[in-house]
Order: C-alpha cells, then sequence, then structure tokens
C-alpha cells in the first residue's frame, strides 16, 4: 500500500512534477504518421498536460508546439502551415518548429521583438509509423527506442490507440497484472466449447491456457530497463507454463504471446494526456511475416488488445479516438452473457480493461489492500519511483535510454519444473529484427 504522498508522486505528471520530469527524458508517441500531411492542418494533441499541436510541414517534417499563440494566446489549431512554419491568423505571428518565432507583420520593420519570443516546441521524427516527440531538457536527445515493432516493415505491424478516462499507472498497471485475465477475460466453465472458442478469438494473444489456472505463481526480475513478470502455471508432462510480459521504463508493457509456433506479439504504451485522461496505444506485429488480413479483420471487431470503434470524431486533443464504449452505455455490456457464460460481459479484451479501469474512479492507491498477487504492480511502482527520485535528487540518469536496451520480447514457454525461467526463456525475449 502506497501512502497518499506517494500515490500523488506517481500519478501527477505535468510540468515540474516528479514523474512528469521522468517521462520527459524519454521519447514520447504523439499521433500515427499518416495523421500528418505535409502542408496539412495542425492537430491538437494533449500529453504531459501541455496542450500542444502536432504538424507537418510542407516539406514533410513533423513538428510539435504548444497551441496557443504567445502573443494573444490565439489557438494554432488555426494555423496557416507555410513553409518556414505555423502562421496564427489573428495577426500573423509566424513560429519555427523550434518555436521562434520568425514573423510579425502587425509590427513596424524597424521591431526587433520577434527575436524575444519563443513558444515551448519539442523535436519530432518518424519510425515504426509513428510521430514520436522528445519533450526532456537534454540538448541533445537521446536516440529512438530501438523497439523490434517499430523496426519491421509496416506490412508486419498494426497500430492503433484509443483515449481512457483514467489515470496513466491505474490503466498501466492493469497490463502488468498477469491474474487479472483468468477473471476479467475469462469464461464461467472451461468445457463450454462455444465459449472457449469465442475467447480464443477474442483475446487473442493471451492464450486459453492462462484461463486453467485461476491464481498462477507470480515472480518478478530486474532488467536494465524495467522488469520482467513471470506467471506460472502448471502444465502437462511435468512443466510449468511460463507466461512472461516485458515492463519498460516508463511506459511500455509487453504481455506474453500464445504459445506456438507462429505467434503475434503485443504491446501498449500508456502515454497520459494529464492526470485524469490517457492514451492507450495498441502495437500487434510479428518479427518475420505479415500480419494477415483475418487478424486485422480481428482486431477491428474488437479481438486483442485493440479498440478501433470510436465515437464520432471532435477537434479537441485525441478527440477521434474515443471508444463508442463508455461508461454512459454500460460499455455495451451483455448482461445474460456474464450471467450465464463470460465473467465479465463487455465485448472485447481492450473494453474490458477500459471500463474497469474508469471505473476506479480517481485511484486513491493509500486505500487498497494489496496481496501477493500484486507482486509485479509494487514492484513496478518501486522502480518508477526509485528512477524518478534518482533522477530529481542525484541527477542520475534513468534506465532506457539507451536505444538498444529496449530490444526485447515479450514471451510465453514450457520449461522443467527445476529449470530457472529467466535463463530458460531468455531466447524467446530478445528481439533480432535488426
Amino acid at each position: 500500500m502506497l501512502t497518499a504522498e506517494e500515490n500523488a508522486l506517481l500519478t501527477r505528471v505535468g510540468p515540474g512534477t516528479l514523474m512528469g520530469d521522468l517521462m520527459r527524458q524519454y521519447w514520447i508517441p504523439v499521433v500515427q504518421s499518416t495523421e500528418l500531411a505535409a502542408g496539412g492542418r495542425p492537430k491538437r494533441v494533449r500529453i504531459l498536460g501541455e496542450d500542444l499541436v502536432a504538424y507537418r510541414d510542407p516539406a514533410g517534417r513533423a513538428a510539435l508546439v504548444s497551441e496557443l499563440c504567445a502573443h494573444r494566446r490565439a489557438s494554432l489549431y488555426f494555423a496557416r502551415n507555410e513553409a518556414s512554419g505555423l502562421r496564427c491568423v489573428y495577426h500573423g505571428w509566424q513560429y519555427a518548429p523550434d518555436g521562434r518565432c520568425i514573423d510579425q507583420p502587425n509590427e513596424r520593420p524597424e521591431s526587433n521583438f520577434q527575436d524575444k519570443v519563443t513558444l515551448p516546441a519539442y523535436p519530432c521524427a518518424d519510425r515504426g509509423g509513428v510521430v514520436w516527440a522528445y519533450m526532456g531538457p537534454a540538448s541533445a536527445p537521446p536516440e529512438l527506442p530501438d523497439l523490434e515493432w517499430a523496426r519491421v516493415p509496416d506490412a508486419q505491424r498494426f497500430v492503433s490507440k484509443f483515449w481512457q478516462g483514467c489515470n496513466w499507472l491505474q490503466a498501466l498497471e492493469g497490463g502488468v497484472d498477469p491474474a487479472h485475465i483468468s477473471f476479467l477475460h475469462g469464461i464461467l466453465d472451461a468445457r463450454d466449447a462455444a465459449a472457449r472458442r469465442a475467447l480464443d478469438s477474442a483475446a487473442a494473444g493471451f492464450g486459453f491456457a492462462a484461463q486453467l489456472e485461476r491464481a498462477p505463481h507470480i515472480e518478478v526480475a530486474d532488467t536494465p530497463t524495467g522488469l520482467l513478470l513471470g506467471a506460472r502455471r502448471e502444465a502437462p508432462a511435468g512443466r510449468y507454463y511460463w507466461r512472461i510480459t516485458q515492463y519498460l521504463l516508463p511506459f511500455h508493457t509487453m504481455p506474453p504471446p500464445e504459445v506456438g509456433e507462429d505467434p503475434l506479439l503485443h504491446a501498449h504504451v500508456w502515454i497520459p494526456m494529464d492526470d485524469d485522461q490517457l492514451v492507450n496505444w495498441c502495437v500487434s506485429w510479428h518479427p518475420t511475416r505479415a500480419i494477415t488480413p483475418d487478424e486485422i479483420a480481428e482486431f477491428h471487431a474488437g479481438s486483442s488488445i485493440h479498440v478501433t470503434t470510436y465515437a464520432a470524431a471532435t477537434s479537441e486533443a485525441y478527440g477521434d479516438i474515443r471508444p463508442t464504449a463508455t461508461r454512459a452505455n454500460d460499455y455495451l455490456a451483455d448482461w445474460e452473457a456474464q450471467r450465464t457464460r463470460k465473467f465479465f460481459g463487455v465485448p472485447g479484451v481492450g473494453a474490458q480493461d477500459k471500463a474497469v479501469t474508469e471505473s476506479q474512479g480517481a485511484y486513491d492507491r493509500s486505500l487498497e489492500r494489496l496481496g501477493r498477487a500484486d507482486v509485479g504492480i509494487i514492484r513496478v511502482r518501486k522502480r518508477l519511483l526509485e528512477a524518478a527520485l534518482a533522477l530529481r535528487e542525484r541527477r542520475i540518469a534513468p534506465p532506457g535510454l539507451d536505444a538498444a536496451s529496449y530490444r526485447v520480447r515479450p514471451g510465453s514457454v514450457l520449461l522443467a519444473k527445476d529449470a530457472p525461467w529467466v535463463e530458460g526463456a531468455r531466447d524467446r525475449l530478445i528481439a533480432t529484427t535488426s
């Protein structure tokens, strides 16, 4: 159990906060690359409590600047996207991609006032079909994280994202909680063949075997970039079935795949918009083959981690990725299915996770009661606090700023009962795509 003070330190992400300062050391996904057209209109985003606009200049370079003009605070969402930068439509002030004011046409020619004006702006880069931004203080940003999913060809990757109305950490904690899948995403009767088939389809990447033992033994191991979380269940022939989640500081998780010859791999990036809402980035990829049309159809149908059915788009920050399943409509729960077949009647794994984390409200962790099954969540919180305090108090760079440390995968493996799980699964946990 955390104190109220520790809870605040972990969950507040605005400028100058402990966790906000930590997150600003890392590259952050902003929008998908296809959302910004060269010379096209700006797009509102909100990241770590800052209101910003993302755009791509006529030459094709992505940029991210503060939404409000420094002059009279008019929104640059309406700005003209010109070759040299965004031009405010109110009085014509223009800003280069680095935030410098480069033109003030309403000022006299002899004025040098523009040289004294800058907007907050952050360097951007495209990788893996995503526009990333670095919002930290380093004059030379670290290298982009060498995530395998961002390195494979486009045909081998599927990226989606959706808005969640809760604090970033309570959403991420679901991603490092191996025990909840047997309940939240489970069925009532393992002998129910129809329900099993539906579950295998709807929970692709989680695996029905995980339904067979609801109280797995959980172990946690440190890595240079975060943690490995191993959930151990009994398996035939005197073996254990290990499902291994990767947690990478500060906001990446990779749930374990199905045991098999050709499974897809999955990842989340949990990006806070502010203290009360986040963007849940969802990625599925395969290291060696294209994702099939049938697999993509399943993603759009609500299978696996993806949610792609959205309410009518608005022009607000991330207003085009608000799911149709909401608290107001009970997340489209099928209450009869919950009574007779499913542990939870909300359709779709991603929607189920969204429903329960939003149901927690403004989460005060000083009121919770954690058990042995929550060891992974406890260790994630401890790792975050240690890294953030070391950065603030001792100026120690946090883990994971070297690109190569992200060359990892999640894994599922059957091992002899006397085999050490980290060593036994090691080869499966290393990304080989260059």
